[in-house]
């Protein structure tokens, strides 16, 4: 039994020096309940934190932090709960996640390292539970045995380790924990197949769960793999904040996939098989066309034989907002204003209003000779079509005097070079430019 205590110490030892506070995720039950003691036995009082997430989804949810409060005292170490309001879901069991990982991420701090119970059978189900909704790679890599968390650490020294090790343990050491009813519940697919498939599969293979654990390791290598090409191939398609259609194109359609995935990715978004076929209609599509593909909280588009992913910002109205020396600060962007800042600015800010284009403008810019239309000017610089419609426009009663980032206007200049007021509008969505020139 005290390969066990062994085996923990071990992981822990090869996991990180750095960590300066481990905080013990929790919940009452058999897998929780060992680590808790496990790591009692490890680690000094001082550098523990046991945490406990009420989701409120059982009657006697309070019974079990009541329970895991008095474990945490018996051992004398600290206790956090939190109660969370599931929301919700298709998933019940996702969306308890979901709450349960935002209440780490508020109190981990940046030495931190929260230790989770899952084993070896935790990782059988889930390999075979992505395997059944079709998941690719990454999906088959299974659970983690380590990431990062908000600012801190996650770590699960006990993905080695079966269940059944796991309850031998408790039970020599005569250890108590609670049993959560919802686990027999059938009409979760996770415990038909805890309960039901997975027995089977061990009666007629019983190295079954070995043998996952070692498909989930091959699996975590090619992701890496898949990782590092799509590194490589964003260094010769990457332009901007985006992606080049002409260089993607050039790629073979696995490798396009591969690249569109991990760079979604990197922005926080997910790149399924409908997606997918939604980016290449998106690449496709005729230069007049603007088609959008929704991603989570983002939209994809192409701008200029570009994939730029973006925020999708509400429309917005400056109303006519007074232009003051400290400049503008709005949720589409930030209207910076400046003094000696080097080039030709503004004469004076007196009376300078900001508002949206409109239908038919045009402005005098310094030093072209005449007057041009805000379309042609918005087009000469580049700017993307769903920029334009916020983009500011700075007045004096009905003139139009400056467009941040693209022209003064005659008359409206500083007397001596490099004086006035300099204006720069910096969009917060992304684009091919990561905000405009200094005007």
């Amino acid at each position: 039994m005290n390969e066990l205590q062994r085996h923990f110490n071990q992981q822990l030892e090869n996991h990180s020096s750095e960590v300066k506070r481990w905080v013990i995720g929790l919940s009452g039950g058999l897998d929780s309940v060992v680590l808790l003691h496990l790591a009692a036995r490890a680690l000094p009082a001082e550098q523990l934190l046991v945490v406990t997430v009420d989701h409120q989804l059982q009657a006697q949810s309070s019974q079990w932090t009541d329970f895991c409060r008095g474990l945490a005292e018996s051992l004398h170490l600290p206790f956090y709960h939190e109660k969370v309001v599931v929301a919700e879901s298709a998933s019940i069991e996702s969306a308890a996640r979901d709450a349960r990982y935002r209440v780490f991420e508020k109190i981990l701090q940046p030495s931190d390292c929260l230790l989770l119970a899952h084993h070896l059978n935790d990782q059988t189900e889930t390999m075979l539970f992505r395997l059944l909704r079709g998941a690719g790679v990454r999906g088959l890599a299974g659970i983690p045995r380590c990431r990062t968390l908000g600012k801190a650490s996650l770590f699960r020294p006990l993905l080695d380790i079966s269940r059944q090790q796991l309850q031998q343990w408790a039970e020599a050491e005569q250890l108590v924990w609670v049993e959560d009813p919802s686990n027999s519940d059938l009409s979760f697919d996770r415990n038909y197949l805890r309960h039901k498939v997975i027995p089977l599969l061990e009666a007629r293979w019983p190295s079954f769960a070995r043998r996952c654990a070692g498909t989930v390791r091959f699996m975590r290598e090619s992701e890496q793999l898949h990782q590092d090409l799509a590194v490589i191939d964003s260094k010769s398609v990457a332009q901007g904040d985006g992606l080049n259609c002409s260089a993607l194109m050039k790629l073979s359609q696995p490798r396009q996939h591969n690249l569109l995935r991990f760079w979604c990715r990197k922005a926080g978004v997910a790149l399924g098989e409908r997606q997918l076929l939604a980016v290449k209609q998106l690449m496709n599509a005729r230069d007049d066309k603007q088609p959008i593909v929704q991603l989570g909280h983002l939209q994809l588009r192409r701008h200029q034989g570009v994939l730029l992913l973006q925020a999708a910002l509400e429309a917005f109205e400056w109303g006519h907002r007074s232009l003051s020396p400290s400049g503008l600060q709005v949720a589409q962007g930030c209207l910076e204003v400046s003094c000696e800042s080097g080039v030709t600015g503004l004469k004076s800010l007196a009376g300078v209003t900001v508002r949206n284009r409109r239908d038919g403008d045009r402005c005098r810019p310094l030093g072209r000779g005449g007057s041009c239309s805000l379309k042609k000017l918005f087009q000469e610089h580049k700017i993307p079509s769903w920029q334009r419609n916020t983009w500011p426009v700075c007045v004096v009663g009905d003139e139009i005097v400056a467009l941040p980032g693209i022209c003064l206007c005659e008359d409206w200049q500083s007397e001596i070079k490099g004086r006035g007021f300099a204006l720069k509008w910096r969009p917060t969505a992304l684009s091919v430019q990561g905000d405009s020139d200094t005007l």
